[in-house]
């Protein structure tokens, strides 16, 4: 089932600096269809929220001091109109970190709806057990949107790395989506190509057609050769289950596999999203790396 999601932000108690990262995690399971944050906005300590609701065409929702949770109030009213009266929306993400919520979030539930919320590690377990899925904001990956896509081989490997976290190989129709979530304004005819498979094509260097028909088209990233260098090589962690004792590496080269036992310094120091450098001695010149079996990592550092 596809999630059409109402982002609903407890913005006196959520922090602008992280709700970019909130937005693009929420957009991993689903379409945002609306974005409406709470405060009372006549005061200055909410100014800084301005520019950032601009930058995502969000919604600011007004709501005056009368009471003692005010703005909370008023968000939970405009949920419950929201999942009895929009047959649209089907997926509900609260913003907060106020166990406050645990009702909303269990009502939602109840209503068959999916529920997603993101706070910080403070937030009580009585909401985090209430969702499907509960993110803490420490593990979003922040970034500066003007920055974020400056050229169009960083959009495409960032659209392709939300679609694959689903399905590898990516087709290319949820490709063409990410695309567009990620970049509105994404549009394959201004790259001088009649498609995107077209471009897609144009692009040996970054992805491979895994599996082409005439109303079919899926792909995957080029897999080139790993550097006779078998140390130092450097990635971003995409996927950490601490408790498990596991994770993913992604480089240039692919996907390596690590253990916990594998980190310096400890687990503590590392998240989704950190850069690291590492050694692989399976990786060699003559080799390329193996698309059913992750190579497996032997030693891991924090790149600084």
């Amino acid at each position: 089932m596809s999630l059409i999601f109402a982002v609903l932000v407890d913005g006196e108690n959520a922090s602008y600096n992280t709700y970019s990262a909130v937005l693009d995690e929420v957009e991993k399971y689903g379409t945002v269809a609306i974005k409406w944050v709470y405060a009372d906005w006549t005061s200055v300590q909410h100014s800084n929220w301005q520019n950032i609701l601009h930058k995502t065409a969000s919604s600011p929702k007004q709501q005056f001091h009368y009471g003692k949770d005010a703005a909370d109030h008023a968000l939970v009213m405009d949920a419950i109109e929201l999942i009895n009266n929009n047959q649209r929306i089907n997926g509900v993400c609260i913003v907060s970190s106020d166990g406050g919520f645990y009702s909303l979030a269990q009502r939602i539930r109840e209503k068959g709806l999916h529920i997603m919320a993101i706070g910080n590690e403070s937030t009580p377990g009585r909401l985090i057990k209430a969702c499907h899925n509960f993110v803490f904001s420490k593990n979003l990956i922040d970034k500066d949107d003007s920055e974020a896509f400056k050229d169009l081989n960083t959009l495409l490997i960032t659209a392709y790395k939300r679609c694959v976290q689903k399905n590898e190989p990516v087709y290319l129709g949820d490709l063409g989506s990410a695309l567009k979530m990620l970049d509105s304004s994404f549009d394959f005819r201004s790259y001088s190509v009649t498609s995107l498979k077209a471009l897609i094509k144009e692009k040996p260097n970054l992805f491979e057609i895994a599996e082409e028909s005439h109303d079919r088209c899926f792909i995957k990233l080029a897999k080139e050769q790993i550097p006779n260098v078998k140390g130092g090589m450097f990635g971003e962690i995409r996927m950490f289950d601490k408790n498990r004792g596991f994770g993913f590496i992604a480089s240039d080269y692919g996907d390596f596999h690590f253990s916990v036992s594998k980190l310096s310094g400890g687990s503590d120091q590392y998240k989704v999203g950190s850069q690291v450098t590492f050694y692989c001695s399976q990786a060699g010149s003559s080799e390329r790396l193996n698309t059913n079996k992750c190579k497996s990592v032997e030693q891991v550092n924090l790149y600084f």
